[in-house]
């Protein structure tokens, strides 16, 4: 199967062929690499899909993670595409339990980064929410993680600012 003809395919804002390419890889658990080299593709379209054809076989066999945790860290997360960005701070924050402390030092890096230098809102609110956990038990961290947040409390989109906020109060109360 010719992956980027299929994640190609389609209306922009949609799936396109997305759930076939995800049929295919748990039926031909081979091609997951295949599929993982999408998330750096210059088309955004392509690694958009890519990414969300990722998470959902994560999701589904958690088999899969083991195999690429650390390049979802060390490799992927050098992807241009915010939506890429934005779909690495979803796994990150749905699989933190089964990072090493090396990977979590690094999406530690990361999310600090991506939230600071960010201006999709939904990379904004969900990287708020990463730093808000990843500041559970490192007071440290806990401070970076407010700077940021008290920044982006006057974004001027709501689901940021308030998210912001929230993630002040949580973590003032803590350090």
């Amino acid at each position: 199967m010719d992956f980027v003809k299929e994640l190609q395919q389609g209306k922009p804002n949609s799936l396109g062929n997305t759930l076939a390419v995800v049929k295919h890889v748990e039926a031909n658990p081979a091609s997951f690499n295949k599929l993982l080299k999408l998330l750096l593709n210059e088309d955004s379209i392509v690694a958009m899909r890519a990414m969300n054809a990722t998470k959902r076989i994560l999701r589904a066999d958690s088999n899969y993670f083991a195999k690429c945790q650390d390049d979802l860290v060390f490799k992927y997360s050098k992807a241009k595409a915010s939506v890429v960005r934005l779909g690495l701070i979803i796994l990150y924050f749905d699989f933190l339990s089964k990072y090493t402390e090396e990977q979590v030092k690094e999406i530690k890096k990361l999310a600090l980064k991506w939230t600071k230098d960010a201006s999709d809102w939904m990379v904004l609110a969900q990287g708020l929410k990463l730093l808000e956990r990843l500041s559970k038990k490192d007071p440290t961290f806990a401070l970076k993680a407010i700077e940021i947040a008290k920044a982006l409390q006057k974004d001027p989109r709501k689901a940021v600012a308030g998210k912001a906020k929230k993630v002040v109060a949580a973590l003032s109360s803590r350090v």
